[in-house]
């Protein structure tokens, strides 16, 4: 990704640049079958929550997401309990199951946790990672190139997903899997902001620094690189927050 002048340029716009709101849900959910499991319905409705596919406020009616699966309103209320159970949604008794809004402080709060959760998996994965979850990195971080210049959001931040838990999966640690889920579900409607024209494709420079340390077994370097990106992704976020949320 090209840096100096223009790269400033870009983030100096991010306050003037409004987010894409996220596009067809369906995508991200995929073609569920008739009566499939919750279990089913709870993976594919993480995945969209932790890929910005829902943004915070964002309402998730039953009925609605059971004509999109093609299933029962028992499966997707259960799959609802447990994604509010684990704070990735809140049930508001005015307005049902949605998506919550962010404040400063808890973002705050999960840039200092992923920084050192999310930072020692890279490191960890310098470590473990193997020649073809390299070669996967470098097609995914092509990919991301790709739709970058091309202006493209759609798929963009999918892709950021994978190439993320790419990394995680290398560090070998099924312990440490699940925590950093959580994580991103708590903070991935809020990447959104990463859809607007001003902001898509920035980090891509920090994305090129892991892969190079990971390349040279730099567990130091891939852990710093890591934490950068997802500080200057926080930083944009803040700056952007609401006011009434900030």
């Amino acid at each position: 990704m090209a840096t100096g002048p223009t790269k400033a340029k870009r983030r100096a716009a991010t306050l003037r640049s409004k987010p894409r709101v996220a596009s067809t849900k369906m995508a991200a959910l995929g073609d569920v079958p008739h009566g499939t499991t919750h279990e089913d319905i709870y993976a594919r409705l993480k995945r969209a929550i932790m890929s910005a596919h829902y943004i915070p406020g964002e309402r998730l009616v039953v009925s609605k997401l059971g004509k999109l699966f093609g299933t029962s309103a028992m499966p997707v209320r259960e799959a609802l309990r447990r994604l509010v159970a684990e704070q990735a949604l809140q049930n508001n008794p005015n307005r049902g199951v949605e998506v919550p809004q962010m404040t400063a402080g808890r973002l705050m709060d999960l840039r200092r946790v992923r920084c050192e959760i999310e930072g020692k998996a890279a490191e960890w994965a310098a470590l473990t990672i193997t020649r073809p979850e390299l070669a996967r990195l470098a097609e995914i971080q092509a990919e991301m190139n790709r739709a970058a210049g091309a202006g493209s959001a759609e798929g963009y931040l999918d892709l950021n997903l994978d190439f993320h838990f790419a990394i995680y999966k290398a560090a070998r640690s099924p312990l440490l899997m699940p925590i950093i889920e959580s994580l991103w579900m708590q903070v991935g409607p809020c990447l959104n902001t990463m859809r607007g024209e001003a902001t898509l494709g920035l980090g891509m420079d920090h994305h090129e620094a892991m892969i190079a340390a990971l390349r040279k077994g730099d567990g130091t370097g891939a852990r710093v690189a890591l934490q950068e990106d997802i500080s200057e992704a926080a930083d944009i976020i803040l700056r952007l927050l609401p006011e009434s949320t900030s």
